[in-house]
């Protein structure tokens, strides 16, 4: 096996693009609550259709939504994306911005025999990166008035490594991923005074480090209707998981450093290391139904709920509710088969979602919306004979989730993927 030109460029590519954005100051506050803001599962061919995956499944593209659809790889596919975008945050008496950018998944799907196939993988759970400054006026000595700011920042993310597998016995398969999250995440509130007082600003910071085997199963049923036409359905999830952690706490005061512009220890007050305890992840249910003509279009309607109610950190219950959201898309390819007029061979996508946000500040649920285009780029074989199969996959995407009321977020982000197949172990005939 190796690799076309075109191949090794797009593997360029995702490594400028990641370093690129490396840097990029991300801040979502709503990232303070549960476990962080959760990263979507689903690929750059899903994301383009609004996030529709529970029935979806191909010869080339990698779902890890649904593992039942492993069992119909057919290529051996190593399938790579990015993502990078502005988030925007709005109140109702003012309004920032800031650029964000990550990985999205790596992973290496292949068919291991007809009908059964193979993943593994790497890609972000969830991802914290919050900066909120609150002020307030504290009385000390009854009647002594001190005006002070509350700092709160957060940092760090939880990934997964896994492996699955998914297996057809004739239109009905059956999948699982099995892997290990690990990760770390910081959580620190610094109290600040007035340069001219003699209180001593302080920090009491937090750090988690989480490290857990989980799961989630799938199933997929097809259904023929007629020539390269079927209906595909999809159901996928796993049941409330019992998370392993360990926590270090510790408490500082600290002093202003002019040359840098930053606060840093002057002494530390308490430390606490090796605080173990457990996090209960919520259930996941999502089922989904797609038709589909081969070659030609593609339509879908998912519906996804998590039971974020029962989540507990440490015991502690969080600003948390029950979740559920809806996606709705597809795409269309003018003409698969075309040997001329390259735009034919393009898959066009459109989708979008509603729904209602796992978290939940004061008495009103939040909504959450978005809508997504995209597309399917095949890249010309640099030689014709050889078995080897490339498609950069693009789709933007704009979801909103809150009210300014209180804190309206709306993004914009881009992700693109790197599909490059190949078939492997085929056996050379001789005349």
């Amino acid at each position: 096996m190796y690799w076309t030109k075109a191949s090794f460029f797009c593997l360029l590519g995702v490594i400028v693009f990641s370093a690129r954005n490396a840097a990029a100051q991300d801040n979502t506050p709503y990232s303070r609550f549960g476990l962080g803001e959760l990263s979507r599962s689903e690929n750059a061919v899903n994301l383009g259709m609004g996030g529709v995956a529970q029935a979806f499944a191909s010869p080339q593209a990698v779902n890890y939504v649904n593992p039942a659809s492993y069992s119909r790889l057919q290529l051996v596919t190593f399938d790579v994306g990015v993502n990078g975008g502005v988030r925007r945050l709005a109140t109702a008496n003012e309004s920032s911005q800031s650029g964000f950018g990550t990985l999205a998944y790596l992973q290496l799907g292949m068919p291991l025999r007809k009908n059964w196939g193979l993943n593994i993988g790497l890609r972000p759970l969830t991802r914290v990166a919050y900066n909120i400054a609150e002020s307030e006026e504290r009385t000390f000595f009854d009647t002594l008035k001190v005006p002070l700011v509350n700092q709160f920042e957060g940092n760090g993310g939880i990934y997964q490594a896994y492996v699955g597998t998914g297996i057809a016995f004739g239109n009905f398969s059956v999948g699982a991923n099995f892997g290990y999250l690990f990760g770390n995440v910081t959580n620190s509130t610094k109290v600040l005074y007035p340069s001219e007082s003699t209180i001593l600003p302080s920090r009491s910071s937090r750090r988690t480090s989480y490290g857990s085997f989980f799961y989630n199963v799938g199933l997929q049923q097809v259904v023929p209707l007629g020539k390269d036409l079927s209906l595909s359905f999809g159901l996928s999830g796993s049941l409330e998981q019992k998370l392993t952690a360990r926590r270090e706490t510790m408490k500082e005061t600290l002093f202003y450093d002019a040359s840098s512009d930053e606060y840093d220890t002057r002494d530390t007050i308490e430390y606490t290391s090796g605080d173990r305890g457990n996090v209960i992840y919520p259930q996941n249910i999502g089922g989904g139904i797609m038709i589909t003509k081969a070659d030609k279009f593609t339509f879908g309607v998912d519906y996804n709920t998590s039971k974020w109610s029962n989540f507990r950190n440490y015991d502690a219950p969080d600003s948390t509710q029950d979740s559920w959201r809806l996606n709705i898309g597809g795409q269309f390819v003018p003409n698969a088969q075309s040997f001329t007029g390259y735009w034919n061979k393009v898959a066009y996508r459109m989708g979008g979602f509603f729904g209602k946000d796992y978290v939940k500040l004061g008495t009103g649920d939040m909504n959450i919306w978005g809508f997504s285009i995209g597309a399917g780029f095949p890249v010309k074989r640099i030689m014709p004979a050889v078995n080897q199969f490339t498609l950069i996959n693009a789709a933007f995407e704009v979801g909103s989730r809150g009210n300014q009321e209180r804190l309206k977020e709306t993004y914009y982000r881009v992700t693109i993927g790197f599909t490059l197949s190949d078939r492997w172990f085929i056996k050379t005939k001789y005349d």
